[in-house]
């Protein structure tokens, strides 16, 4: 006759075992849910709503959690962006922004627990109107290229060759100055007289400073606000100048509107120079001389990002069906088979990550004008994103002072034939790349990548004066 105490003592010895931590292991942890601690626009994740190119606010709290982002998702914390994505909860509450590029689409969330486990959130994208964008960069570019009686329609802020003297020179340029002053910043309007004739100075910037959390570092941005002269080469010169350089100048207009909600690590300059077309007259005036609004000499000078002739670039199509050269040079280059600069990794991050742009996107043929270094590999490269000695623009300026330095630039020379002619008109840059649209998409890239490229670069500790 078989027994039954074997089997009530197993089962005795089951129950008690999965009533004690260690019988089969230890009992799963459990955690908040991400819904409770991870609010955005001041509600739950699953009712946000996350739109391209905007801000949004968020809190996440526990001390412990984190939140991470994809590369097309940028987090800020006290008005500055997290280069590797991720923010940790280290005083019971963490306040933040995200930033979405507007390529962004698929955005996956993810909360971590201090035990290693995490959860992620499928987040609702919807597109939106980017803090820059190319609507309102064209919309600013016509209000400055046009001329018409009504003085609130359009600016007609043309003719804008630096001489002796312009007025219509010193009227665009009193338009620009009132431009970063009323969005808060220090601005100057810095005339340098070489000629002892204050009738003819020798270069009349625009300089509106943003101040640091470091006040011994200093960095910037910049575009020529001239254009070409009357009779200069190879076109004749210009009266609009609408992608040589206004198409820059009003890229700065934008980024000054955008940099206002974010802090920066050093002393950081905007600005608009002059007589650059007459040899970067203006923004040497800047960095080399010693005056109350030029650079300061005592702090170091980290990186500059220019921005000259852009728009008529990727993704703009030229008549063939051909994408327009894109680009993007960082510097100094002074091994051509070394990375020599930290901001190259920046550069590169940025449009391959972040943007993820088609790096190798080649054309049938080769472009008319491109890099210094490394033309024969890049002859036929739709974006050419690299490390370079290309100058004729005002980046050289700082380069030579030993900053590391961003050149941004669309198709030039043969691949634009209006380049310093009357025919650089808004009107032809709109027909040249098939219409408005395409070409407030080709303008908004490039100015999402220099933006891009600034907010990483001003975090990033390795970025220094090659001299330093």
């Amino acid at each position: 006759m078989r027994t039954r105490a074997p089997s009530v003592f197993l089962l005795t010895t089951l129950v008690l075992c999965t009533s004690l931590s260690g019988c089969f292991g230890t009992e799963e942890s459990k955690h908040e849910s991400a819904e409770s601690i991870l609010q955005i626009d001041f509600g739950g994740p699953s009712d946000a709503v996350l739109k391209t190119g905007e801000w949004h606010q968020f809190t996440l709290e526990g001390n412990g959690h984190t939140l991470s982002v994809p590369t097309d998702v940028l987090i800020f914390i006290n008005g500055s962006v997290i280069p590797d994505g991720l923010a940790t909860v280290i005083d019971q509450k963490l306040n933040g922004k995200l930033l979405l590029t507007p390529y962004a689409s698929n955005v996956e969330l993810t909360v971590g627990y201090p035990d290693g486990a995490s959860e992620s959130i499928e987040m609702n994208v919807q597109n939106g109107t980017p803090i820059v964008n190319g609507e309102d960069w064209f919309e600013k570019m016509d209000f400055i290229t046009s001329i018409c009686s009504d003085s609130t329609e359009c600016g007609g802020y043309v003719n804008r060759w630096m001489g002796s003297p312009n007025p219509a020179f010193e009227r665009a340029a009193s338009f620009f100055q009132g431009h970063f002053e009323g969005l808060g910043y220090e601005t100057h309007l810095l005339r340098v007289i070489d000629t002892m004739n204050p009738t003819e100075p020798e270069s009349l910037n625009i300089i509106a400073w943003k101040r640091g959390v470091d006040d011994s570092c200093v960095q910037g941005m910049g575009a020529h606000m001239d254009i070409a002269p009357p009779g200069g080469p190879p076109g004749g010169g210009t009266y609009e100048g609408a992608y040589d350089n206004t198409a820059g100048t009003v890229s700065m207009m934008l980024f000054a509107k955008a940099f206002v909600d974010i802090e920066v690590k050093c002393d950081t300059f905007l600005a608009l120079w002059s007589s650059e077309e007459e040899g970067l007259r203006g923004s040497n005036a800047f960095a080399n001389n010693d005056c109350d609004y030029c650079l300061p000499h005592d702090k170091e000078l980290r990186f500059y990002i220019n921005m000259d002739m852009m728009g008529i670039s990727y993704p703009a199509l030229k008549p063939s069906g051909e994408p327009y050269p894109y680009h993007a040079w960082s510097g100094p280059d002074i091994d051509p088979d070394e990375q020599d600069v930290e901001i190259t990794s920046v550069l590169d991050y940025v449009h391959r990550e972040v943007l993820r742009a088609p790096m190798d996107l080649r054309i049938n043929g080769t472009y008319g004008a491109g890099c210094d270094q490394h033309w024969d590999d890049h002859e036929n490269l739709v974006l050419d994103v690299h490390e370079d000695t290309f100058g004729r623009s005002d980046h050289v300026t700082f380069r030579n002072l030993g900053a590391q330095t961003i050149f941004h630039l669309g198709a030039y020379d043969a691949d634009y034939s209006a380049y310093h002619s009357p025919s650089d008109t808004l009107d032809n840059m709109v027909d040249v790349v098939g219409g408005q649209e395409e070409l407030q998409k080709s303008i908004e890239f490039v100015m999402w990548a220099a933006m891009l490229e600034f907010m990483f670069a001003d975090q990033n500790p390795n970025i220094r004066n090659v001299d330093a």
